[in-house]
């Protein structure tokens, strides 16, 4: 049985946690089937090789009808309750809509982007002072733990079409961090959290000059 990863994007914080995810397949098949398997690890699409089941993490560019024959299932794991939330940043958007309850989906990888049929839907809550790196720590803690189920549980896995109508969030850029000097702080908080202050920090221009802000909680571990 071949059990692969793909992650296409260097970037995104999934990239950082694709050792723990082997480590989390090869155990969890071992434990299951005793062994007998194959996992490969994939960052460029045209490395693909064909494989039982692919799952699909943080990636960028859309798997084309060729790419998608090489599997049997081609699990996506997006963060929204599809068809709700198809597109990007779909969290992000979620958190700058003030909701605290949220939802990870995975589902069979079809064409149409985001559009194929549902197998596991978890959610998790944000108490609303989660900054960026512990928000995406959660998103990665659920998705882990929706992977190692699906391996635990296959082939007792069902799958149905998703149902209602669809909505979408188009990608955020560096733009769309920029602050209202006009506006509190506490109006824009949750811009704040939702800001990387390595690869997307918070910014506010004034007098024609660009301003970068860093935002950290305090540590309350006592000395």
């Amino acid at each position: 049985m071949k059990i692969d990863l793909l992650i296409d994007n260097k970037k995104t914080f999934l990239y950082n946690y694709k050792n723990k995810i082997k480590k989390l397949i090869t155990s969890a098949v071992k434990k299951k089937r005793g062994g007998g398997i194959k996992y490969r690890f994939f960052h460029k699409h045209n490395k693909i090789k064909k494989g039982d089941i692919m799952f699909v993490i943080g990636c960028q560019k859309i798997l084309e009808e060729k790419e998608l024959k090489k599997h049997k299932l081609n699990l996506v794991i997006h963060p929204s309750k599809l068809p709700k939330g198809k597109g990007h940043a779909a969290l992000f958007n979620e958190i700058l809509k003030r909701k605290s309850t949220f939802y990870i989906t995975m589902f069979n990888a079809s064409a149409d982007m985001d559009g194929g049929n549902i197998c596991m839907v978890k959610k998790f809550r944000l108490v609303g002072h989660e900054l960026h790196d512990e928000i995406r720590y959660k998103q990665a803690h659920l998705t882990l733990k929706m992977i190692d189920k699906f391996i635990k549980n296959y082939p007792n896995i069902k799958f149905i079409k998703q149902k209602g109508k669809s909505t979408f969030y188009k990608k955020r850029t560096e733009k769309d961090h920029k602050l209202n000097i006009n506006k509190s702080i506490k109006s824009q908080f949750n811009l704040l959290r939702i800001s990387c202050n390595k690869n997307y920090p918070a910014f506010f221009l004034l007098n024609k000059k660009k301003y970068i802000l860093n935002i950290n909680a305090e540590s309350t571990k006592k000395n």
